[in-house]
């Protein structure tokens, strides 16, 4: 009896394997390892205007190394599946906040914005995987560590092993692709990824106003810091909410006034126009209690966040915004000419654009573009 039951449930594995639906791994019979699959399942309802949407369960490494489980959503385009499988796409999306509900199946804002990227890529001919990184999800421990390079990119690397664990027809070449705060994670995917996941077939990079030296402008904050409107210095306090959880060896509230503290600890209760409209409000002066850039705060910030400026093997395009006032075209001019100190290959795209609207108004072209001649669809 035992040798029939086991004989069906491999016959139902294979059946569903083959027939591209989600498998949901055994989390307490598998040891832990980056990658690994812990559950897909298909979302009950429809998501940004898409049927058909998945999501994922899955485990990847966390800050100092740790392994922690993480969330994706996936979308396989209609139809079978290309001689050689779907090539896949990972998309990085924009800052949407620090708290586990501020996520892809959390936050209806990013989930509407969101839709219509994956609907282009997929229509491109890509299968489509989004990771919330690190604590955007309640299947994800928080605090979600905003702008740590290294674990944006391992949760984008494992997001693409565990979709390919849990759906057939896809396959191992992949690229990466993201805005903002997903452009940054592109990056730093792009710079890793080879090593991380040398199983993996990785193509290429797009980085769509991507934050990249903003660290220098953080790290001028200071107590007597006088206010300035509109001064992009403001989301440091998002990122010291990350680094409280980012094992960077600093503790983050010697930094930070009682006022401080709290907005740290306020920021985990809102996500997108709310967040925003606590750094509105914020006064730099008023929430850090020395200088941040000391001998032991500014190298760990650094190391928190920094764009991998050489070591890439892959091609990369960057596409910014003239008009862009969230993170001005400057920051990307001083990435573009560190790559460039470097020796590290790149395009530059600057097109007639905002920041909020440039993926619809050239950005996203500019990307399937750019795919269609690194990774071409089959």
């Amino acid at each position: 009896m035992y040798i029939v039951r086991a004989i069906v449930g491999v016959l139902a594995l294979v059946t569903a394997l083959c027939a591209g639906l989600p498998v949901t791994a055994a989390r307490a019979d598998t040891a832990w390892h980056p990658g690994l699959l812990l559950s897909a399942e298909p979302l009950d309802r429809e998501w940004g205007g898409l049927d058909d949407v998945q999501r994922i369960g899955y485990v990847t490494t966390g800050p100092g190394g740790k392994l922690v489980a993480a969330e994706a959503v996936v979308r396989i385009p209609d139809g079978a599946a290309p001689e050689g499988g779907w090539r896949v796409l990972a998309w990085d999306h924009g800052t949407s906040g620090v708290g586990q509900q501020c996520g892809l199946t959390g936050s209806p804002q990013l989930e509407r914005e969101t839709g219509p990227v994956v609907r282009r890529l997929n229509d491109a001919g890509y299968a489509v995987v989004a990771p919330d990184y690190i604590g955007l999800s309640p299947g994800s421990p928080g605090p979600h560590p905003y702008l740590q390079t290294s674990t944006a990119a391992t949760a984008t690397i494992d997001a693409v092993r565990a979709t390919r664990d849990a759906f057939a027809g896809l396959s191992t070449a992949w690229g990466a692709v993201g805005f903002s705060q997903g452009g940054h994670a592109a990056l730093g995917t792009g710079r890793y990824a080879p090593e991380y996941a040398p199983e993996l077939d990785f193509r290429g990079t797009v980085a769509l106003s991507p934050v990249s030296n903003m660290e220098t402008v953080f790290l001028r904050s200071r107590p007597d810091q006088p206010e300035m409107p509109g001064f992009p210095g403001r989301a440091v306090a998002m990122v010291l909410s990350g680094m409280t959880g980012g094992a960077v060896n600093v503790n983050i509230d010697d930094y930070l006034t009682p006022a401080g503290r709290n907005l740290v600890g306020e920021l985990n209760t809102a996500c997108n126009s709310g967040t925003a409209e606590m750094l509105g409000h914020a006064e730099i002066g008023h929430l850090v209690a020395r200088p941040l850039d000391d001998s032991e705060f500014g190298p760990a910030m650094r190391r928190y966040m920094s764009v991998p400026v050489s070591g890439y093997q892959d091609p990369i395009l960057v596409v910014h915004g003239t008009y862009d006032t969230v993170v001005p075209l400057p920051f990307t001019l001083a990435l573009t000419g560190q790559f460039v100190k470097n020796g590290t290959q790149h395009d530059l795209s600057i097109i007639q654009a905002g920041h909020d609207d440039l993926p619809e108004h050239g950005g996203l072209d500019r990307a399937v573009a750019f795919f269609g001649q690194v990774l071409p669809p089959r």
